[in-house]
């Protein structure tokens, strides 16, 4: 079989976004074998990532459980908290799956370096900048706006003094320490640098886990794309042998099989990491809501524009998500569609008849779906949506009520 020379760079470009996110948190697996020190940076790359969010997660609970009496304080800690416990438990579960990642990952480069037709390479390529796109728009999406909320905001509030003549600075996160008094020098300081450093990690969590998905989905989607094209070749000779045809058909099983294996395990990997991000996602956009309209009472245009954009930024987050499993379970349904539709007829009989399975194992459509509790499609995503909205026409009906008594 003739190979793809140029396969190195493909794969670069296809993996380059997703790779760079990754390695930041110390997850992404090496495809050679690596040496002690790769692994001892690796593992230590880990738990420094896991501390920095510990670092913000836990006195942000404390504070919300032992020090914090006003209700309405509570409430916009909790928001900042349930998004640091996702990333807490995404990066736990892309270590726990490292070794399926890896699997796929090599899987990928093996489609590349065996892609022997222009038509098909032009397809991976066409699915690999769809993908790449996506992630990079992730990125910029989560950095900037979680990088605004931890940095402006608390800027634009300023030095508070209060009526005791007591000068409270501004953190991205307020917690309670303990031992420490976070508004003493060099305390204050240290804890803003960490507290900044840990943004760095959850950010890069939230968008490296979005990235995979997309390089994962949208890889499948052109191996379809490809197997799609193998089918409608069976039926275009002018003449038929059984040797051709045959070779041809077993061509287009062997992929087949192929393509289930490889989206067995994105299944495995994406499932629990979906399932996270959709609840998730779905109860800090309640909040959101809320909190746009607290500070819409408050005439605090600054942070309510920050939330505005975190909002936007989470609901794309659950976009992107569910428009790569539509695109997936569009293109199983054009394959069950194409090997239905076949002109089975102009083929010797005896192979025509081998077509059956496929047929059958097609008429399963593929999903991913959020721990196989929902899929993840465009219905899925207006689900989401609605509810949201519905909470927050909810709330904004309470606080007018509230504020009319």
């Amino acid at each position: 079989m003739r190979v793809n020379s140029s396969h190195h760079n493909d794969i670069k470009y296809t993996v380059h976004v997703t790779r760079g996110v990754l390695n930041l948190i110390g997850v992404w697996p090496s495809q050679v074998n690596p040496s002690n020190l790769r692994l001892v940076w690796t593992r230590l790359l880990r738990v420094l990532c896991q501390a920095l969010l510990y670092f913000i997660f836990i006195p942000g609970m404390l504070k919300i459980f032992l020090k914090e009496s006003n209700a309405r304080r509570r409430l916009k800690m909790i928001g900042p908290m349930c998004n640091c416990l996702m990333a807490v438990l995404k990066h736990m579960l892309l270590i726990c799956q490292n070794n399926k990642i890896k699997d796929c990952i090599k899987h990928i480069e093996e489609d590349w370096a065996q892609v022997s037709q222009t038509e098909d390479r032009r397809i991976m390529m066409g699915n690999s900048k769809i993908g790449r796109s996506l992630a990079i728009l992730c990125v910029a999406f989560v950095y900037g706006s979680g990088f605004s909320y931890r940095t402006i905001v608390p800027i634009t509030r300023g030095v508070v003094v209060t009526p005791q003549n007591v000068t409270i600075k501004p953190l991205g996160f307020a917690g309670y320490y303990v031992f420490i008094d976070p508004q003493k020098t060099p305390a204050y300081e240290i804890i803003f640098t960490i507290q900044f450093l840990s943004g760095f990690v959850q950010y890069s969590v939230t968008s490296g886990a979005c990235s995979l998905a997309a390089l994962l989905v949208l890889h499948a989607c052109g191996q379809f794309k490809i197997l799609i094209a193998k089918m409608e070749n069976l039926t275009r000779m002018n003449q038929f042998s059984n040797v051709d045809v045959n070779r041809k058909l077993a061509a287009v099983v062997k992929q087949h099989i192929r393509i289930k294996s490889f989206l067995d395990k994105v299944e495995d990997i994406l499932q629990y990491m979906c399932l996270v991000e959709v609840i998730g996602c779905t109860f800090i956009l309640c909040l959101l809501g809320y909190y746009i309209i607290i500070e819409w009472e408050n005439n605090d245009a600054v942070s309510m524009l920050t939330y505005t954009i975190l909002l936007l930024t989470f609901i794309f987050n659950i976009f992107i998500l569910c428009f790569i499993g539509e695109l997936l379970t569009d293109q199983s349904m054009k394959m069950y569609i194409t090997s239905c539709t076949l002109s089975w007829y102009r083929i010797p009989y005896k192979t025509a008849r081998s077509l059956v399975l496929v047929v059958a194992i097609s008429s399963i459509p593929t999903k991913i779906t959020a721990g196989k509790f929902m899929d993840l499609s465009l219905n899925s995503f207006g689900i989401v949506s609605m509810f949201s909205f519905h909470v927050f026409l909810s709330d904004l009906v309470d606080i007018r009520e509230a504020s009319i008594f």
